[in-house]
């Protein structure tokens, strides 16, 4: 029987760890070169003058935390567990596997799937019945082990974890549902999740990450996604997080594309007190498409950094990145996007555009778009906002006898509904309705219903980033996008 370690990240626990489970020396040696390149990395401080939530990571306390937290595997999932999969984002699945803290207790995939040969197991699994795809996918290419500080880290005391391989030519229909459960304080959890799209395959994975603790004891989640597109392969991602306000969370999500391929990201970060998350696109096949849509909601003091990085290195590609969210109360956000053309990615076409509202004069945002273009023929464009509510539409709302608390959400419904149009998951996008609702409310509502009337009382497909007052002469000037 597997036993929790002791607190604290040394290397005798990673080899504790190993031991536990019976892991091949090839695993063993991983993370030993992993945990040297932890503690031999300085962790990220950020630039100067940002709002310094890396450096508020670099001082939280990991020697505190219990790196491995095993749960018991039942035939019954915990009642929190099992309410969240009756409210969960997909009405049919392919498939389910779920880890509560560092073990999956359950998991299940669609028979046909199988016989069709399609794998959906824990990533410990994985590397006994198929080393030789873990041993040349697992932190290699997709995120390497030495990408920072965190995913050294994390490489050292990966458990539980998710592998998906969909075989050349299956298409599967309805998602495959993954979710992430914390219980325990003082706990790390480091959830894994690999998948591997083979030529003209096609998939839609949602995972959920949730915590299901009462006290306000500190946990972590630090989870890694890699994704590899093979040619002609469309992989679908969809990512709720949900997690409580003791939880912080560092969380590092990539795709790499072959030739045709397409992924789509959807995030949507709405809990955790610190998330530090990372999204890129290894845009490395010629004829590739990339997508991210993002949305968040901060309150109280959470505090978010997230970056994102298109990287095109072949011909004819496309990306587009989209990132919307609210801040509110004493709440922070920063967000660093990147797009980056190297010499040989002509016929290049790539979009970002991020747009944050802020509700409260404490909360503080930064939005900074940036370009890396070494090729001429492309088509580049990127442009970001922040600012508070534009008085003069609170007052359009306010003399037709809306009081300022509706008006507010009104405009926030407009600010978001463009970019929840773009989710393609439909009860993701209900989800999110009823979480903005109930934040700006206080109320939980248990239909969409509120959300849809308040857009029939004032017609708000105008409002988008014209919802935010920037400080200075652009307020009644379009905001211009800046082209390569």
């Amino acid at each position: 029987m597997l036993k929790a370690l002791a607190p604290g990240f040394t290397r005798a626990a990673v080899e504790e760890l190993s031991r536990q489970k019976g892991e091949p020396e090839w695993m063993l040696q991983l993370r030993l070169q992993a945990w040297e390149t932890y503690e031999q990395t300085p962790a990220p401080l950020g630039r100067r003058g940002d709002l310094g939530t890396r450096r508020t990571v670099s001082n939280f306390k990991f020697q505190e935390l219990t790196p491995f937290t095993p749960a018991t595997q039942g035939e019954s999932l915990p009642e929190a567990v099992e309410q969240s999969l009756q409210e969960s984002l997909v009405d049919e699945r392919s498939g389910l596997i779920v880890q509560l803290n560092s073990t999956v207790v359950h998991t299940e995939l669609h028979p046909e799937l199988v016989a069709q040969g399609v794998v959906l197991t824990d990533l410990e699994t994985a590397v006994r019945e198929h080393p030789e795809l873990v041993q040349q996918y697992f932190m290699t290419k997709c995120i390497p082990t030495a990408t920072s500080k965190y995913t050294a880290l994390h490489a050292a005391f990966w458990t539980g974890g998710f592998f998906l391989y969909v075989p050349k030519g299956i298409e599967i229909e309805a998602p495959i549902l993954l979710q992430v459960w914390l219980d325990k304080g003082h706990a790390a959890s480091f959830s894994h999740t690999l998948v591997i799209a083979e030529e003209q395959s096609s998939v839609r994975l949602v995972q959920e990450y949730n915590s299901a603790a009462t006290h306000e004891e500190v946990a972590l989640l630090s989870d890694i996604v890699e994704i590899f597109a093979k040619r002609e392969a469309r992989v679908e991602f969809s990512n709720l997080q949900d997690l409580g306000r003791n939880v912080w969370n560092i969380t590092d999500k990539n795709a790499l594309y072959d030739k045709d391929a397409s992924v789509t990201f959807v995030m949507a970060d709405l809990g955790s007190h610190v998330t530090l998350e990372t999204i890129g696109a290894g845009i490395k096949g010629n004829g590739s498409a990339a997508e991210l849509v993002g949305v968040f909601f901060t309150d109280q003091d959470q505090r978010f950094s997230i970056s994102s990085l298109s990287d095109h290195d072949a011909v004819s590609t496309n990306a587009e990145t989209l990132v919307k969210g609210v801040l509110t109360d004493t709440s922070r956000v920063e967000f660093d996007g990147m797009i980056r053309i190297h010499p040989k990615a002509q016929q290049t076409a790539s979009f970002l555009s991020a747009h944050g509202l802020l509700l409260s004069r404490t909360a503080r945002g930064e939005f900074i778009p940036g370009l890396e273009i070494a090729a001429n023929e492309v088509s580049a464009s990127h442009g970001a906002t922040s600012g508070q509510i534009d008085e003069d539409q609170l007052f359009y709302l306010m003399v037709r006898g809306i009081s300022r608390p509706e008006a507010e959400r009104i405009i926030v419904q407009g600010f978001f509904e463009p970019v929840l149009q773009r989710i393609p998951l439909e009860n993701l996008r209900i989800r999110l309705r009823r979480s903005i609702v109930r934040r700006m409310s206080g109320a939980y509502e248990t239909e969409a219903d509120t959300w849809v009337d308040a857009q029939e009382r004032w017609e708000i497909e105008g409002v988008d980033e014209g919802a935010i007052h920037l400080d200075g002469n652009l307020k009644d000037e379009e905001i211009q996008l800046s082209e390569y």
